[in-house]
């Protein structure tokens, strides 16, 4: 990781945590009360601010995700609703109150919370799912019969209902109420965010990018070739990056946005953008339904790969995992015969003959390839990887997050460092 790209993280760290110390100091100053209670208080108005700025993030603000990337957004979006959840909890145990709906209201939003975070833990995110392999089988058994992507994140969005609970329990106590400015600087909080997160929902409606679907081929049992047209002429896209795209009028098809990452190298033609869809879960296999010429609303783009790419000065090894390879193809083709580069990819897809004729147009370009059906043993990268990449190389890996840690912990034993290996793991 860049220092620049730590320096951002931190600042937003930073940010985040004393995010909710204006409210503690007016509380603090106004409020006459024992230590241990105020300290109560305290981590109430904590676990508040921090789920208003989770619902802040959830607006992926473009500034900031090209920053320090949208993994890391997730993964701070994640680890802040646990804290959060944690300091509403101590909070929880520690308070008291004698009226009855102060009690229900903080209460119901407390449990509420507490599902919400076992559905993303469990739906949204990898965390323990890319770990545990039982947890991987029960989330596809749910999909598959109970629960699809759409229905999940609509119950993500309840975090909206967590919010009214708590803005209602906070009026509902009457101390509160004669705290000079408390109640007015809570509500300017809440208001902001609100408002914040529908200008965002408003904004990527009137701005985002427009394209039109002009091919929508099948390259096998599994896969879809999809490419687009911008309406607006030249797009200024990068090399691996990602897309969310939007079917508003296809019939049969989701509503909600989908991360797709490109296959297609914008120097190629800048006017269009191509995604290679491995048909893995229940949106994706709805793409075949997308007829030529439907319209798609664009949200993006996103990444920061073509940047690793661009001013590195090292050899670079493009680790593909599966379905994982699209956007290191769309690198591969960018900088072929400019960069030093070697893929190497695994998968089942690799006989595909779309593929097959990429790899040998990539291979004349002089991109070093190594490509097998089975994923490369730590035997197999000895073999292939040179001592010069061993020794200066930086590897870019994509794919599912479980495996990308497997691959992590076997470059490490060849002797990579930590900073060395990048990945783009879109989960919580």
């Amino acid at each position: 990781m860049k220092s620049s790209r730590r320096i951002y993280l931190a600042l937003t760290w930073l940010g985040l945590i004393i995010s909710p110390f204006p409210l503690i100091m007016l509380l603090n100053r106004g409020l006459i009360d024992t230590p241990g209670h105020l300290l109560t208080y305290d981590l109430g108005i904590v676990a508040y601010v921090w789920w208003l700025m989770i619902i802040l993030m959830a607006t992926r603000p473009y500034w900031l995700t090209q920053r320090i990337g949208m993994p890391a957004l997730y993964a701070i979006h994640g680890a802040l609703g646990v804290m959060a959840l944690v300091a509403a909890t101590v909070h929880r145990l520690t308070s008291f109150s004698m009226f009855p709906l102060i009690k229900q209201t903080g209460n119901i939003a407390w449990y509420l919370e507490i599902f919400l975070l076992a559905n993303a833990v469990l739906f949204l995110s990898g965390w323990l799912v890319d770990r545990l392999l039982f947890l991987k089988r029960f989330k596809t058994w749910i999909e598959g019969r109970l629960l699809n992507h759409q229905v999940t994140m609509w119950i993500h969005r309840l975090n909206f209902v967590v919010i009214a609970l708590i803005w209602l329990h906070v009026h509902l106590i009457p101390r509160l109420g004669i705290v000079p400015g408390f109640r007015l600087t809570f509500d300017i909080y809440t208001g902001v965010t609100i408002i914040l997160y529908c200008w965002w929902k408003l904004k990527v409606s009137r701005s985002y990018s427009t394209a039109i679907v002009k091919e929508n081929i099948s390259l096998g049992s599994s896969m879809q070739k999809l490419t687009l047209q911008f309406k607006a002429g030249k797009e200024n896209y990068r090399a691996g990056d990602f897309y969310f795209l939007a079917f508003k009028r296809v019939k049969g098809v989701s509503k909600e946005p989908h991360p797709f990452s490109v296959s297609s190298a914008p120097r190629n033609n800048p006017h269009e953008v191509s995604f290679m869809i491995h048909q893995l879960g229940d949106f994706t296999r709805q793409i075949i339904k997308v007829p030529v010429g439907a319209k798609v609303k664009l949200e993006g783009p996103f990444g920061l790969f073509d940047r690793e790419v661009q001013n590195s000065e090292v050899p670079l090894i493009l680790y593909g995992l599966g379905s994982g390879v699209a956007p290191l193809i769309s690198l591969a083709q960018q900088y072929a015969g400019t960069k030093q580069l070697h893929l190497i990819w695994s998968g089942p897809q690799i006989n595909n003959p779309s593929y097959q004729k990429i790899l040998g147009e990539l291979k004349k370009k002089g991109v070093k390839v190594d490509v097998q059906i089975h994923r490369f043993l730590a035997t197999d990268l000895i073999r292939i990887i040179s001592s010069n990449e061993l020794k200066q190389g930086k590897v870019i890996i994509v794919g599912s997050a479980s495996r990308i840690l497997d691959v992590r912990r076997r470059l490490r034993k060849l002797g990579f460092s930590k900073d060395r290996l990048i990945d783009e793991r879109l989960t919580l």
